[in-house]
């Protein structure tokens, strides 16, 4: 996920697949990038001059082949798995998990420092750590350029929200609420 090589196009259905899949099934297209988009990787592909840098978009096969098959987009990744695993993760408040998750819920993409985590979901002895599994298992997105993560699509920030409301985040969950009602 944070350095995929030549196998990004393979980690889910690219954004020029989604555009025409959409096309042939009469959907609407941007609906469903706002929805599961936001998965943006970097990859070297060869060509006539040797090597060039692709940036591709991917996107989540379940979600939408349930948002085709349903004819509209609904949280259905995160739905396979338990909002309890990410509970347990962000609650975590290693060195202001807690502000980086809802300046991440506002749009704003935080730092990050891939190179401490161990590579288990057990041992966690920073913030980064916890982002960095969070990547791993698809609640965040990473971009490499910057080594920053945002929260990548409406259907994974719908999870978070989800997830900051059960915490009982005081002030957090009902400002969430009031901007996502505007």
């Amino acid at each position: 996920m944070l350095e995929p090589r030549g196998l990004a196009p393979y980690f889910g259905f690219t954004g020029e697949e989604v555009l025409e899949v959409c096309r042939k099934h009469g959907v609407d297209h941007g609906e469903r990038e706002e929805w599961y988009d936001g998965y943006k990787m970097v990859y070297s592909k060869a060509s006539n001059f040797g090597f060039e840098e692709v940036v591709c978009s991917i996107y989540s096969p379940k979600s939408v082949v349930e948002s085709l098959l349903t004819r509209r987009c609904a949280p259905y990744w995160v739905n396979t798995e338990t909002y309890e695993a990410l509970k347990l993760y962000i609650q975590m408040d290693f060195n202001g998990l807690r502000e980086d998750v809802v300046a991440m819920l506002a749009g704003t993409k935080v730092p990050l420092n891939t190179r401490t985590f161990s590579n288990d979901m057990a041992s966690f002895t920073s913030k980064d750590d916890v982002l960095t599994l969070l990547v791993h298992l698809g609640y965040l997105s990473f971009d490499v350029e910057g080594r920053t993560v945002p929260i990548p699509n409406k259907e994974v920030s719908e999870e978070f929200a989800n997830t900051i409301e059960a915490l009982h985040w005081d002030g957090v969950a009902d400002a969430l609420k009031n901007h996502s009602s505007c």
